[in-house]
C-alpha cells in the first residue's frame, strides 16, 4: 500500500512492521527524504515522509509553532501508527520529535534527532531577511549550512550538485513560510526539566563543521536526556543526510536495528 498526497508520503510494508516518520527541517519537504524514505522501505520497514504546509506540494497555509507542527503530524500518524513507531527529525524537525516526545502525543519506540540544537536560536539577520526575500535567505543559509568540500561535490552522492540541490527544494517553499519556520525554531522553549523526564531511546546526529546547529549544542541536550547518545561527523555540515549519505545512514541502520 501506497499513498501519496500533498500532506505526506506513505508506504506499508508488512502488517508487523515498524513505521519510520520522517519530519523535514526549515524551508523543505518530504522529498528531502526520498533515499532514506525509499532504502528503509525496501529493508521491510513502513515509512511516512510529512509535507508541512506550505512546503512542497502543500499549498496549505504555513503553521507558526514548532507544536502546531507537531500536532500536525499526529494528526496523520493516528491514521497509520503501527504501535511501533520511530521518530527521525532534521534541523526543525528534531525540535518537533522532540515536542512530540515531551507532550507524549503518541508512543514512540526510538528517536533520531538529526542537526538538533536546544533551544534552536536564529540570528535576527537571518530571520529579517527571511521575512523579507526568502531566496536571499535561502542562499545564505545554504552557504553557512554545507562544508567547502559539500559545495565542491564533495558529499556521497554522485553526480548531485549539493548546492543546486538544496537551492531548489528549499524554494519550493511558499513565500514566508521560510520566516514562519525560523521564527518557529527561535521561539520554540519549554522547561528543561521536561526535557530530563523524556524515556524514550533517542540518538543525536551531529556535524562537526554544523554552524547553523553546531555539535556542542547536541551534546548539550544529550546531557539533559537520560537515554540518549550522541554521534558526531567530521567534515559534516548541516545537510548530514546529503553531504554523508552512507554515513547517516549506517548509524541510522545501526541504532534502530539493536
Amino acid at each position: 500500500m501506497s499513498k501519496i498526497n500533498h500532506n505526506y508520503n506513505y508506504k506499508k510494508s508488512k502488517n508487523n512492521s515498524s513505521l519510520i516518520i520522517f519530519i523535514h527541517g526549515a524551508g523543505c519537504d518530504q522529498t528531502f527524504w526520498s533515499l532514506l524514505n525509499r532504502y528503509y522501505f525496501f529493508k521491510g520497514y513502513s515509512t511516512l515522509a510529512i509535507n508541512f504546509p506550505g512546503h512542497g506540494d502543500n499549498s496549505g497555509k504555513g503553521l507558526s509553532s514548532i507544536d502546531e507542527m507537531a500536532k500536525f503530524v499526529q494528526n496523520i500518524v493516528k491514521k497509520y501508527s503501527s504501535k511501533k513507531n520511530i521518530l527521525i527529525g532534521h534541523s526543525m524537525g528534531s525540535l518537533v520529535c522532540l515536542n512530540i516526545l515531551i507532550k507524549e502525543y503518541f508512543a514512540v519506540r526510538k528517536a533520531i534527532l538529526i542537526g538538533v540544537a536546544f533551544p534552536m536560536k536564529v540570528s535576527n539577520f537571518l530571520l529579517n531577511i527571511s521575512k523579507k526575500n526568502s531566496k536571499e535567505a535561502i542562499e545564505k543559509m545554504i552557504d553557512w549550512s554545507l562544508t567547502s568540500e559539500g559545495k565542491l561535490r564533495g558529499n556521497q552522492l554522485i553526480g548531485l550538485n549539493l548546492t543546486n540541490f538544496v537551492n531548489v527544494l528549499m524554494n519550493k517553499t511558499s513565500e514566508k513560510n521560510l520566516y514562519r519556520d525560523l521564527n518557529a525554531c527561535d521561539k520554540y522553549t519549554v522547561d528543561l526539566e521536561r526535557i530530563k523526564k523524556i524515556d524514550t531511546p533517542c540518538l543525536i546526529i551531529a556535524g562537526k563543521k554544523d554552524i547553523m546547529t553546531p555539535a556542542k549544542s547536541g551534546y548539550d541536550l544529550s546531557r539533559n536526556m537520560k537515554n540518549s547518545s550522541i554521534k558526531v561527523i567530521d567534515s559534516c555540515g548541516h545537510f548530514h543526510i546529503h553531504e554523508k549519505s552512507n554515513v547517516v545512514r549506517n548509524l541510522i541502520s545501526g541504532y534502530i536495528e539493536n
